[in-house]
């Protein structure tokens, strides 16, 4: 080989020529390939550039010319740049991972990735431009050699809609060989030449997904295009695109669009080859025509089944449709059920530790078994545990980590068999014998509660670290007893630190992420798939092949219309007519082989129902089955060897053919367990399940260790004084455990028995059972959860009065009080404050009287904090101001206090939230200045935080007047920072609901954390409001009808009519006027009727039935509302202005015509007192923000 320049000989390998020094091949120093020309071969990087500065010729590894100190990248880029700014499109594949994971070895990966590489490369060079790789996959492709930005971005979306085709074309093939998508996220960016060629963050990230079924839809939804509002203007003419939101890009906020370029994507043309290609193989099958017919049959028929899969959920208002949530990090998908495995399967490989969530009504829910060999064929967990959660667990304690020892060590469910379990594992972490007490349910010496349970939180964390890289998948998470829910509230907070990922499945009315779990919102490791009905013809065409000799059939027409859109209930019914003997497996297919006369029945649990009727003839089968139903979730093989079945092992496989059970890890679980157990023993005979309980009694059960199947073995064998002995021993055991809940459980059925089993007491006998029992749950009720004990603390109360136990009566019903405010159920706290406070008629709340009663006084001051919440601000305002009279700082040390009930921080900290309470009510009313009684108040009580001067602030935003914020007044204490939040997102974001919302959110976080509900409902309503402003009005009227309903429920008066105030913005703009002049009307009614009245909201109201009256051409009844808004103004000194251009208001919210031009009369008296007063604001005081002209824009 000679040398190019000197004509030397030199050797093929040679990197430089020896003689003359020429550089000859050049390595890249990205992708380390050998390269003969300027530009590298595979990755598309420049590797020589000559200096835009000096001219010197550089090589691209060094990143500044060696000559001038110019940047190189940036000259690489100007060299082959013919405009300053222009077009670049980068490629994201998020789940190559899980293609990788699909293809199955690295080789056919690295195969494909190279005939995918090739397909881009050999297309963008027919365009003379290149692409480059950078971070290992991602592609940049620069449009720079047109000559204006308009023609560069216009090469770019044209190139963007071919390589779609390419890669869809290609998707095609991978989803019907390996059931898979290689997803493509395409960012179009403008980008200058002379700027860092490396800024390829958009600094727009998604995380929001929609998922569909059919092979179109699975193909087509594998990409995604984003541009910013560079290209707006270039695209909107000719693109469909949809407004996401904002996000800071080199310090100025740049909103972003989605680009639908579906329409633009042939995969017609591409599924058609596919299906030529096939048919050249196979024989052309066809969904036939019948089950499209039973299909639109379905829709009549399964109306009401499916009517509330698709409502709005709780999860759905905080998803960045329109707002992205800067706090909300999680990951929320929707996909159809027949998805729900490769769904499953590619959120753990993108995020493998973590907390997954898959949500389903019981129809929709996945085969546990698909499931968990779905997860474990990904190879990445050590360990995977299941666990299914059902309604016995709330009566043991700690039933679920109960449940997760017993299968992490393989203990025996026999009891006759414990003896067997090795617990010295436990020893280094355990040397009071905790575990081994839980498991065999063995009654602890009483100590205190708390202490026991942290005990045991503190030995199950020991557990979780000895089996680190474990995933532990929680069936039916709604069942789970409370007390692990506590310790589960813990560890799902550091997923990090302990190793341990979760699976768990629960029902649609169920959100993993509310209550104490909430911070899951904030987790990236969180994400929650919603799985909804799948259509039956997708179903089928998933597997056409395996139904193609039955879909003429009339049995397969009639579960066409009974499925639901349930691959579950398709699986049950075809099982069904197998062992029905109609039809039958062949080797890929089913065949009918006996047409009959058979019903199929139109729901699951009927459909389950009949299968387990069919078993009925083989009664060694249905009686092996109904004895492992009832012993559990899991059965370990010790167990089953000692029922007493010689040939088990025959009878457990023919019910695993029949998908009723299935094993592993060397125990025998349940398909669907809730649903099994409670379809069993409604068809089994009670003759049979008599004799059922009495095996087991008699070969797994021990007389003195309980368990919380025994009362219902018990009742069946009408045993009924030991099912209340089980019960009273589970009680204790739970209670000697620190297991509250569950104790209580257990009382209440120990109150349900002694009722029902009542002829078997004597009067005397019964009275005074229930009366221990009421004192014991006094005694030990050191927490109060009104929606779970609430029936049996009532009972309890009313003993206890009838009693005349008032000492525990008023500790009892101060627990309630407390547990009922903690909830937010306003109306109950004060239904019982009441009577407690009436208990209470001799005493006093001034300390200097003889008759001062501290709790009294407590009472009193508990009593505003409800009075405000219900919306009673008058009697807030009388009982605060009573409170208050009586009390100063002196008197305050001088009280005597018992630590028992409160310290003096304590009360101090009470003293302060309720001079925060009527301060709300002092800007709220209008009635008097906020500002002249926190100096009144600050002046007696030295303990007044600084902060409180917020409430000064809030006064001036609601009336108009300048509002000044600074930093110490948000405060530590419970109000400031959530109002200064709230101040904020009115007085910076006017015209951005985006912000607006965002920084709402944080006050609502702030609430939610210090249980103000009252402020958490109102930052929702303000959310809903500002998906109002962005026209978002399905998800605004879900937000805001959620929380009237909540509002209603809790006795949050003023909350329902502000949310109806808002409800009629929203009607407004969808120009429902008879709906919302509905709305306000009645608003005002109820709270004239109620007494609730609030002259301020009364005002709003005013002030929307005028815009109503105008626009449906009213203008009498418009100016007589305007008049009484007008007049509310004056009397409070208000700086609004109420001249409302209708017409404006028409154009931009409604499509009615015949447009009223009348503006409204306001009183001169008013306009010329609002003059005046604008007159004397100085610009330096602060923003003026004026409430009305916010929510009329």
């Amino acid at each position: 080989m000679e040398c190019p320049k000197c004509g030397a000989e030199i050797s093929k390998s040679a990197m430089v020529c020896p003689n003359c020094k020429k550089v000859l091949k050049i390595v890249c120093p990205v992708c380390k390939t050998v390269n003969e020309k300027n530009t590298c071969r595979k990755c598309g990087e420049i590797l020589v550039t000559k200096c835009a500065k000096c001219g010197k010729i550089n090589l691209l590894k060094n990143p500044k010319c060696i000559k001038c100190g110019y940047s190189n990248e940036i000259s690489a880029v100007l060299g082959e740049s013919n405009t300053d700014s222009f077009a670049v499109v980068r490629i994201d594949f998020p789940n190559s991972d899980v293609v990788k994971a699909k293809l199955g070895s690295n080789q056919l990966y690295q195969k494909f990735k190279t005939n995918f590489d090739s397909l881009i490369a050999s297309y963008v060079h027919s365009l003379n431009v290149r692409r480059q790789i950078v971070n290992g996959d991602v592609y940049i492709i620069r449009f720079n050699k047109d000559y204006t930005l308009s023609a560069s971005a216009n090469s770019a979306i044209q190139a963007t809609i071919e390589l779609l085709n390419m890669i869809t074309k290609l998707n095609v093939k991978l989803l019907k060989k390996k059931g898979v998508a290689l997803k493509c996220n395409f960012t179009i960016m403008q980008r200058d030449a002379d700027k860092n060629p490396y800024d390829i963050d958009s600094r727009f990230h998604a995380n929001m997904v929609y998922q569909s079924s059919s092979k179109e839809m699975k193909a087509l939804d594998s990409f995604q295009v984003i541009t910013d509002e560079s290209f707006y203007d270039y695209y909107k003419d000719h693109y469909k695109m949809e407004s996401l939101n904002s996000a800071l890009v080199d310090g100025v906020m740049k909103r972003f669009y989605e680009m639908d370029l579906k329409e633009f994507v042939n995969i017609g043309d591409f599924l058609r080859n596919e299906v030529q290609k096939e048919n050249e193989a196979n024989e052309d099958i066809e969904i036939p025509n019948f089950v499209q017919t039973a299909l639109i049959d379905q829709e009549k028929i399964t109306q009401d089944a499916l009517k509330d899969e698709n409502e709005l959920t709780d999860d759905e208002i905080y998803d960045i449709e329109m707002i992205n949530f800067e706090e909300i990090n999680c990951s929320f998908i929707k996909t159809e059920s027949i998805n729900v495995l490769d769904c499953a399967v590619q959120v753990l490989q993108q995020v493998p530790k973590g907390v997954l969530a898959l949500k389903a009504s019981p129809m929709y829910q996945p085969y546990t078994l698909k499931l968990l060999s779905a997860v474990d064929e990904l190879g990445i967990y050590d360990n995977i545990i299941p666990v299914t959660c059902n309604d016995d667990m709330k009566y043991s304690p700690f039933s679920f980590f109960r449940e997760l020892i017993s299968a992490v060590f393989e203990y025996t469910v026999s009891q006759k068999l414990f003896d067997t379990n090795d617990f010295t594992m436990f020893s280094s972490v355990d040397n009071s014998g905790l575990v081994k007490d839980l498991i065999k349910l063995t009654q602890r010496p009483m100590q205190n509660m708390e202490d026991t349970r942290e005990n045991y939180c503190n030995v199950f964390l020991s557990m979780l670290q000895a089996i680190p890289n474990t995933l532990i998948y929680i069936e039916n998470f709604e069942k789970i007893d409370d007390s692990s829910l506590f310790v589960l509230e813990q560890l799902f907070d550091h997923i990090e630190e302990l190793n341990i990922s979760y699976l768990v499945s629960y029902d649609k009315d169920y959100s993993l992420h509310g209550g104490n779990l909430h911070y899951l919102l904030s987790r990236p490791y969180y994400t929650e798939v919603t799985l909804a009905p799948t259509p039956f013809e997708v179903i089928v065409g998933g597997d056409v092949n395996f139904y193609k000799n039955i879909m003429t059939d009339f049995y397969f027409q009639r579960i066409a219309k009974y499925a639901c859109g349930s691959t579950l209930f398709l699986d049950f019914a075809i099982q069904y007519l197998i062992e029905s003997g109609v039809y039958e497996y062949t080797e890929d297919s089913i065949i009918m082989v006996n047409p009959k006369t058979i019903i199929i029945p139109s729901g699951l649990d009927k459909l389950i129902k009949r299968r387990i009727n069919l078993l009925k003839d083989d009664a060694p089968t249905i009686k092996f089955l109904t004895m492992i139903v009832l012993l559990g979730t899991r059965i370990d093989e010790h167990t089953i060897n000692s029922l007493g079945f010689k040939n088990w092992e025959k009878i457990a496989e023919n019910l695993a053919g029949m998908g009723y059970i299935y094993s592993y890890n060397n125990c025998i679980y349940f398909s669907n367990y809730n649903l099994l157990r409670k379809c069993l023993l409604e068809v089994i005979k009670p003759e049979d399940l008599q004799s059922v309980a009495n095996d087991l009694f008699n070969l797994v059960y021990i007389d003195s260790m309980p368990n919380s199947v025994k009362p219902y073995l018990y009742d069946l064998l009408g045993r009924n004084k030991e099912v209340i002995y089980e019960w009273e021993k589970l009680a204790n055991i739970n209670l000697s455990m620190g297991d509250f809940s569950s104790y209580l459980n257990c009382s209440s059925e120990i109150l349900k028995s002694l009722d029902k089993y009542s002829a078997d007491f004597s009067e005397d006998e019964l009275l005074k059972y229930k009366l221990t029992l009421y004192e014991n749950v006094s005694n030990n009720m050191f927490e109060y959860e009104p929606d779970k004990t609430r029936a049996l603390a009532e009972e309890t109360l009313e003993s206890l009065k009838k009693s005349q136990s008032s000492e525990k009566y008023i500790s009892l019903c101060t627990k309630m009080i407390q547990g009922a405010m903690a909830n937010g159920d306003y109306l109950y706290a004060m239904n019982l404050t009441h009577s407690v406070l009436s208990s209470l008629d001799k005493s006093s709340i001034d300390p200097s009287s003889p008759d001062f009663n501290l709790y009294f006084l407590l009472m009193s001051i508990i009593y505003v904090k409800i009075l405000f919440n219900i919306g009673a601000y008058e009697d807030c305002l009388d009982i605060g101001y009573n409170v208050l009279n009586v009390l100063d700082s002196e008197k305050i040390e001088s009280i005597t206090y018992n630590n028992a009930l409160v310290s003096k921080d304590e009360f101090k900290f009470l003293v302060t939230e309720c001079v925060g309470y009527i301060a709300l009510v002092d800007v709220i009313t209008m009635k008097e200045d906020v500002g002249e009684f926190l100096d009144i108040s600050k002046k007696l009580l030295n303990f007044l935080p600084d902060s409180y001067s917020i409430f000064v602030q809030l006064q001036n935003l609601i009336q108009g007047k300048p509002v000044s914020l600074t930093a110490n007044m948000s405060g530590d204490d419970m109000f400031s920072a959530i109002l200064y939040n709230i101040i904020s997102a009115f007085v910076s974001y006017k015209g951005n609901p985006e912000g607006f919302a965002q920084v709402v959110y944080k006050s609502k976080l702030m609430a939610k954390e210090s249980m103000l509900h009252c402020f958490e409902l109102f930052a929702d309503l303000m959310i809903g409001y500002a998906y109002v402003e962005l026209n978002s009005f399905k998800k605004a009227s879900a937000i805001i009808y959620k929380i009237i309903k909540s509002a209603k429920a809790r006795g949050m008066n003023a909350i329902v009519h502000s949310a109806w105030y808002v409800m009629s913005i929203l009607n407004i703009k969808e120009g429902k006027f008879d709906i919302a002049y509905g709305v306000l009307n009645n608003s005002n009614i109820q709270m004239e009727k109620t007494g609730i009245i609030s002259e301020y909201l009364t005002m709003l109201n005013k002030v929307n039935m005028y815009k109503v009256l105008m626009c449906t051409k009213q203008p009498d009844q418009a100016q007589i509302c305007m008049n009484q808004a007008a007049f509310i103004v004056q009397k409070y000194g208000l700086n609004f202005n109420l001249n409302i251009d209708i017409k404006k208001n028409l154009l931009e919210n409604s499509s009615t015509t015949g447009v009223v031009q009348q503006s409204p009369v306001v009183p001169k008296q008013l306009s010329e007192q609002r003059i005046e007063e604008n007159g004397s604001f100085d610009e330096n005081d602060g923003d003026v923000v004026n409430p009305m002209e916010f929510f009329s824009e």
